[in-house]
């Protein structure tokens, strides 16, 4: 096999990755989209494995925006504590 390729098993067929990140990290995310596919396939009546696969998208996407907003809400609760450090350390110093 080729530098940068990684062979992978996705709900039941093998695929090809190229990737330069480290094989292990690939393999970690070729696992979690694996689980989630099997997840909705035992809990959902859907034959189509493209259904699967598009919900599983639609699920990861989800997962991505909620950190997305998670982040972004840390982010601006660190701004307002860095301000209101720096404003007491001004008073602080003005003294």
């Amino acid at each position: 096999m080729a530098n940068g390729q990684i062979r992978v098993n996705i709900f039941g067929s093998e695929y090809t990755l190229v990737s330069d990140n480290d094989e292990n990290y690939v393999r970690e995310i070729a696992q979690y989209i694996d689980q989630k596919m099997r997840e909705i396939d035992k809990n959902q009546s859907i034959k189509s494995t493209v259904k699967i696969a598009i919900l599983t998208a639609l699920n990861v996407a989800d997962e991505l925006f909620q950190e997305r907003l998670y982040r972004q809400k840390l982010l601006s609760q660190l701004d307002e504590e860095a301000k209101k450090l720096n404003r007491e350390l001004a008073e602080f110093v003005e003294e």
